[in-house]
């Protein structure tokens, strides 16, 4: 029986906490060059030390439920096509790991620059077409 290859996913400092707690459920990603599929195993982990001078420490292990396509731009954050509202954005910025919608805006903003365009993969829990 072949053993089903794990994808593995880095987390800052920051995230982990929430990732290992399972409270963190999403990420929001540049496009890979290799896709991953819904139903893959996850390795999710942070550094243990120096990025890329220490191990790695597992945070948790769960299967891929959602990767759907995201645009975060200046005036409006797309998620699978469909901007969201105004009400949405801080619940989804928080589901993300961050104080709100305009935390997450400032973070993207100065670690990605705008517009990003992306994947959000989702975990853990199935997602359903209104959990954008």
């Amino acid at each position: 029986m072949m053993h089903e290859p794990m994808r593995v996913v880095m987390f800052k400092p920051r995230f982990a906490p929430q990732v290992e707690a399972g409270t963190k459920r999403q990420t929001i990603r540049p496009t890979p060059k290799r896709p991953i599929p819904v139903g893959r195993l996850l390795s999710l982990r942070e550094w243990s030390g120096k990025p890329y001078r220490s191990k790695h420490r597992v945070l948790r292990e769960e299967r891929c439920t959602a990767v759907t396509p995201i645009r975060i731009d200046f005036v409006v954050c797309l998620v699978g096509g469909r901007g969201l509202r105004h009400y949405e954005l801080d619940a989804f910025a928080q589901a993300d790991g961050f104080r709100s919608y305009e935390d997450m805006y400032e973070w993207f903003r100065e670690t990605h620059g705008l517009p990003f365009e992306g994947v959000l993969i989702k975990w853990g829990e199935e997602a359903t077409s209104d959990q954008a």
